[in-house]
């Protein structure tokens, strides 16, 4: 648009009128130019102006509703924020369905094109092998056998929520949301079992965050050796399977890695969370308080979408998915809870011996004879728009689903087994937790819930049977393994491998009282993804568990004062300071010169705070640090990963730090590009920090209170719909220069950009949630971006001011504070 604005043509043209060397032809060809252009952009600037209009929410309005048992109530704050008011649990969920289909639609129909492997049938044929995937994993099976299984109360509500939707659905005939009507999506009836699509789609998010963490394994065995892998992990119990290490010595062909996989070898991606609470001792109000920021994707709209319901018996607050009906973090009226990923093993990639016609996979049994089981197959036409359909054989075998060889990767074809196939009932578990009055009853609540594992953080308040108690309990289910601990691909043919089942929750890591060197110790209560087996935990918990550097600063943090409220817990949230950054600059070492021994210097007496403040020493010394990481990822570990081509870097911030503080071989010392035999470690930490040095004075100079950390580390929320031209644009917000990094407590993953020149923000607090029971009329809360998914609605966008600067907002609680916020009622009739 900027270009047509001051198009080419018009320089040929003086301010009389013409050039006048100009030919009449040639004044009627460039005329003929500039109309077209003006056209289309008129063409385009109607058509901005008629989505627009088409499909916004409906506030403050009288609706009719079927099937509704009696007149109800939504009170909209002036955050967007629907405070629902109905007469019964069932209405409740019919409201709901439709307040999100009013707000979300766009957001609902995609998440469940997506689990069902349909994107292509409106995205075309750049989707395909993501609707292959998704359709291999057979979510929309598991999702018809869980609401097969569920309770009664489940189904109820699913039901209900349901018909909200076709409702809205039905009510607005073509006044659809602006991309369902640009992409012509044609909107199916929402089924009941689709609500649990998207618990299993947040399941798949949680579980693969990393991929499968296991063939990357598999591959760094191949190349390097089992002690490696050990070495690179940091365990040195890490199991082996011999039948894995024999297939990883054969000889393959080797796969390179493009410009591209390269650049990910420095990427600091942080899918994680933080939740912590405190007693009522280190509170100003002498209660609980609690907090909870997930990060999740950064994205417009957003993840999360915050309601209010209360009927006769049952009144709860707080987030939910849009496309499914559970309040997932938030508050009853006696308790309040918080979730963080354990980042739980919870799935196992078995490689797999076929026969020769590919339709048996072998077994053996406990004697050592050969089984041969048959592979389930199924032909599917995945629909593909702009041409025909892709046909596709989906397999499957006695262990999951069967994904297919890739030779390219040097991977057989393997059966995936992972706990959220094995169904449950997350729905349940979670209004059993609204409901819940003590601390027994939240803990036997957790019992239907299987997947993604969550550490579940609760803090009771004072109309509980248990007042002022913290609780902590993993939420979900653990692979009860044979033999092993999955942290590489298994044998599916041997009997000593394989699952015996799901262990009981009942066995999950749970500390009901203060139990020192645990996550609840001396009045506090913190997770951040870090291991959270309690002292004299027994049972295998095999999980990628992230350094405790958060957790750490989180606990210094809540040490410091007796008298926190809701303001200082929010000023946590964006806590900045690094404690990984500060062991990392210590384990550098000092036998440097040149500009190494500048940037050494510079970094030296920092204190780890990541600050976007340009003009301050320590915006400045975060953009160096941030440079001098990724050039001491890429100089120790790019090398063997370039060299094995591998698209995947071998090296993360654990690995790092191991091999600076001489924790890990030698070996990685050695640039394997080179002929020389092996560099020393002050060669290599000499070359990164001068390579570090020489990037940032190229970009601003040698004053380091020039660096700008915010231009370097950005924040841009895009919409799914972001590469789409001129849409894209107007669908994203942003950038904004953002303090933190991907270890500080306001943890940010981000992604290079721009051939490595700066980071894309693509991970985040996807919101932030504080109940201080001090003060039971409210909570409080923060979007990152807003409640509507609606690019012309005024609540798109609105909570980034707050969010940015480390706000939150009321979330009124009680009737009387609803009726004091209320800014429109929707009145609902049936």
């Amino acid at each position: 648009i900027a270009r047509q604005r001051s198009p080419p043509s018009l320089a040929t043209h003086s301010r009389f009128g013409r050039d006048e060397t100009s030919s009449p032809m040639d004044i009627g060809i460039k005329n003929r130019k500039v109309a077209v252009l003006l056209f289309l952009l008129l063409l385009l600037v109607s058509g901005v102006v008629l989505v627009r209009g088409t499909g916004l929410p409906y506030r403050g309005v009288e609706r009719t509703l079927p099937g509704l048992g009696e007149e109800a109530a939504v009170h909209w704050d002036r955050w967007g924020v629907p405070h629902l008011v109905a007469g019964s649990e069932t209405d409740l969920a019919r409201i709901l369905g439709w307040i999100h289909a009013n707000d979300r639609l766009t957001q609902m129909e995609i998440g469940r094109r997506a689990s069902r492997g349909l994107l292509s049938q409106v995205f075309g044929e750049r989707f395909l092998q993501a609707d292959i995937f998704f359709r291999t994993l057979r979510l929309e099976e598991t999702a018809d056998r869980m609401y097969a299984e569920a309770s009664e109360t489940s189904r109820r509500w699913l039901d209900a929520y349901a018909e909200g939707i076709n409702a809205w659905i039905a009510e607005r005939g073509g006044s659809m949301p602006p991309e369902v009507r640009l992409l012509r999506i044609e909107v199916e009836p929402w089924q009941p079992r689709d609500g649990y699509l998207f618990a299993l789609m947040m399941a798949v998010d949680l579980s693969f965050w990393d991929d499968r963490p296991e063939e990357e394994r598999f591959l760094w065995l191949r190349h390097f050796g089992a002690e490696a892998v050990r070495d690179l992990l940091g365990d040195a119990e890490i199991h082996v399977p011999e039948e894995i290490a024999a297939f990883a010595a054969q000889p393959s062909a080797t796969s390179t890695s493009s410009a591209n996989d390269v650049e990910a070898a420095i990427d600091d991606i942080a899918p994680g969370s933080n939740n912590w609470a405190i007693d009522g001792l280190r509170a100003a109000g002498g209660w609980p308080i609690l907090a909870n920021d997930p990060h999740l994707g950064l994205h417009l709209p957003s993840v999360w979408y915050q309601v209010h319901l209360r009927a006769p018996g049952f009144v709860v607050q707080g987030m939910t998915l849009p496309g499914t009906p559970g309040v997932v973090i938030g508050r009853s009226e006696s308790l309040a809870w918080a979730m963080t990923n354990v980042m739980l093993d919870d799935h196992d990639v078995f490689f797999e011996q076929l026969d020769s016609a590919a339709e048996n996979v072998l077994r053996r049994d406990e004697a050592g004879s050969e089984l041969w089981r048959p592979i389930e197959s199924q032909e599917v036409a995945i629909p593909v728009r702009g041409t025909e359909p892709h046909m596709v054989t989906l397999r499957r075998t006695d262990l999951g689903p069967l994904l297919a060889a890739e030779p390219q990767r040097n991977l057989p074809a393997r059966s995936l087994r992972w706990t959220a196939l094995d169904g449950g009932d997350p729905l349940a578990a979670l209004y059993e937790l609204a409901k819940s009055k003590s601390v027994d009853e939240a803990l036997a609540a957790t019992g239907a819930f299987t997947c993604p594992p969550q550490n579940l953080a609760i803090a009771f308040g004072p109309d509980s049977q248990d007042p002022g108690a913290l609780v902590y309990t993993v939420l979900g289910r653990v692979p009860n393994r044979l033999a092993g601990d999955g942290r590489l691909p298994t044998p599916a043919w041997n009997p000593s491998y394989g699952w015996e089942g799901l262990r009981p929750h009942e066995t999950n890591p749970t500390v009901r009282e203060a139990v020192e060197g645990s996550v609840l110790d001396d009045g506090i209560l913190v997770t951040a993804n870090h291991d959270v087996r309690p002292p004299g935990y027994e049972l295998p918990l095999v999980s990628e568990f992230f350094p405790p550097f958060r957790a750490d600063r989180i606990r210094q943090r809540l040490e410091e004062r007796s008298d926190w409220d809701v303001a200082g817990f929010a000023d946590v949230q964006m806590d900045h300071r690094s404690l990984f950054a500060e062991r990392l600059v210590n384990a550098l070492g000092s036998d440097l010169d040149g500009d190494a021994e500048r940037a050494f210097r510079e970094l030296r007496d920092w204190q780890g705070q990541m600050s976007a403040e340009v003009g301050t020493a320590d915006s400045g010394a975060a953009a160096l640090f941030v440079l001098v990481q990724k050039h001491l990822l890429s100089e120790i570990f790019g090398d063997e990963q370039k060299a094995a081509g591998l698209r995947k870097s071998i090296g993360h911030r654990q690995s790092l730090l191991r091999v600076l503080e001489r924790q890990a071989s030698d070996r990685w010392w050695d640039d394997v590009t080179t002929p020389h035999t092996e560099e020393s470690r002050e060669e290599i930490v000499q070359r990164a920090l001068d390579a570090a040095w020489k990037e940032g004075v190229a970009r601003w100079g040698d004053d380091l209170m020039l660096w700008d950390h915010g231009w370097l580390h950005q924040l841009t929320l895009r919409h799914r719909l972001d590469a789409v031209p001129v849409l894209g644009w107007w669908l994203r917000r942003g950038p904004w220069p953002m303090p933190g990094h991907a270890t500080t407590v306001q943890a940010l993953g981000a992604r290079w950009i721009e051939d490595g020149a700066r980071q894309e923000i693509t991970y985040g607090p996807s919101m932030r949630w504080i109940v201080d029971w001090s003060d039971p009329d409210h909570a409080w809360s923060v979007l990152p971006g807003g409640q509507a998914g609606h690019p012309a609605d005024p609540h798109y966008a609105d909570q980034m001011d707050l969010y940015l600067a480390g706000e939150v907002h009321e979330a009124p609680w009680s009737e009387s504070a609803v009726a004091a916020a209320t800014v429109a009622t929707t009145r609902f009739v049936p």
